[in-house]
This record gives structure tokens, sequence and C-alpha cells, in this order.
């Protein structure tokens, strides 16, 4: 919540996005004969109402724009996989 009078202070939260893009990268792994590992973890961002309020994120596109841990994860990614966050 953005009120500064909110007694919410922060989460920690994953990209739903993400861990769609990490679950599909993972199945890739599988049907390429690799093992991704028995768990694959996307780390989730802390959120605070300090970011909320000094970025000025309103919405889950914000969020992902000013908050760039919280827009991908360097989870399952093989070397032979293209990156689509590469510049």
């Amino acid at each position: 919540r953005r009120d500064p009078d909110s007694a919410w202070a922060a989460t920690a939260a994953t990209n739903p996005a993400v861990v769609g893009q990490v679950s599909v990268r993972a199945l890739a792994q599988l049907l390429a004969g690799e093992d991704p590992g028995h768990n694959v973890v996307v780390p989730p961002t802390l959120i605070t109402q300090k970011d909320l309020i000094d970025k000025d994120i309103k919405n889950m596109e914000d969020l992902s724009a000013k908050l760039p841990q919280f827009a991908h994860a360097d989870v399952a990614m093989p070397a032979w996989m293209p990156n689509p966050n590469a510049k």
C-alpha cells in the first residue's frame, strides 16, 4: 500500500510471469535430456512501502520496470538457451 500511514511495510513476492518463464525453461531442459534440478526456485523480490512511494509504483507493470529483479530471474538458463533479456 502506498498510504504512508499504512501499517504495511514490506512483502516478498515473485512475478507470476517470471515463474511461468522459468517453468517453461525447466521443461525445455528436461526435454533436452538435462536435469534442471529437483527444485527450481525463483528468488523473491523484497518490495517495500518506500519502494512504492519513492519509485511511484502503482501496478505490476511499474514493478517490473522499476524493480528489474522482479522482471526476470536467471534460473534454469542453460548456455544453449537464448536469453530474451540479453541486450
